[in-house]
């Protein structure tokens, strides 16, 4: 009922004032739906080691397990998620030695703000980045949105990236935003408009976001895709074309497992552990 109400509301509201209401809109597309923490998300948080750094919006929750020395493997949620969604992959890898850290992305979980983007998202991973200032090769691993974050953030820097994993992705920028108009439907004009108003905040295109591009900037050694044929949130073929284009990359494609219960599948996560520890796949 109430995407009803906001889908007429901005139906007629494009119709008079579009570009008034595209660049209203971009509000309305920042903003995050928060959800409780899970039941089986809560001993994430009560086992972790955390800490906040800054961060000019609001200060960032980090969350570790292991210890400092050991090799790093950076969690990254996705949208509307928190840190907490990615317990299963942070507990193996701790037993196994490594040492895991994963913070809540802005806009998410416990902040005061409600809020984000992905510029702003990006800006959070860095300033983790910097914060940890890692010596020597990583490895990363993201859930949905998460793996556009980490892409932008890992892009055009120095930092050197041994494997990467993405539990789906959303590649595309332009999608998202179509997707967007289209359930709340923008006319398009207002679409145009709110279009422009994010290009002015990115200075730069839309396009300049999408994650088949950025990873080419990235300094990484081995990638593992990891989709749903069926997913209903992010296409799968978003990691065919990604898979296609990056030749260190490899795809694994899943039947029935969905979007968020991926994060809590077995096979998915020996999938994911067997490739951070070995760089390889059974």
């Amino acid at each position: 009922m109430k995407l009803k109400l906001i889908r007429w509301y901005f139906m007629i509201s494009s119709a008079l004032v579009p570009k008034r209401t595209g660049r209203r809109s971009f509000d309305l597309f920042q903003r995050v739906r928060i959800k409780a923490i899970r039941e089986r998300e809560k001993p994430f948080y009560n086992k972790a080691s955390s800490y906040q750094i800054p961060f000019y919006k609001e200060p960032l929750d980090i969350f570790e397990f292991g210890t400092q020395g050991n090799p790093l493997v950076l969690l990254v949620h996705g949208w509307e998620s928190n840190a907490g969604s990615l317990s299963k992959v942070a507990f193996q890898l701790e037993d196994l030695g490594y040492r895991v850290v994963a913070f809540n992305l802005p806009g998410h979980a416990s902040y005061n703000s409600s809020s984000t983007n992905l510029l702003e998202c990006k800006l959070a991973m860095r300033a983790v980045l910097e914060y940890l200032n890692p010596s020597e090769v990583f490895s990363v691993v993201a859930h949905s949105f998460g793996a556009a974050v980490a892409t932008n953030a890992l892009a055009d820097t120095q930092f050197e990236v041994n494997r990467m994993v993405f539990l789906t992705n959303p590649n595309k920028v332009d999608d998202i935003f179509i997707e967007f108009k289209e359930m709340i439907g923008l006319s398009n004009k207002a679409y145009d408009a709110l279009i422009q108003k994010t290009t002015e905040l990115l200075e730069a295109p839309l396009h300049s976001l999408d994650v088949d591009t950025n990873l080419q900037k990235v300094n990484f050694d081995r990638l593992l895709l990891i989709h749903d044929q069926q997913d209903k949130v992010l296409p799968y073929r978003n990691s065919e074309v990604i898979n296609a284009k990056i030749d260190r990359a490899e795809l694994i494609t899943l039947e029935g497992v969905g979007h968020y219960k991926m994060l809590w599948n077995d096979e998915v996560i020996n999938a994911v552990i067997e490739f951070v520890t070995n760089g390889k796949v059974n």
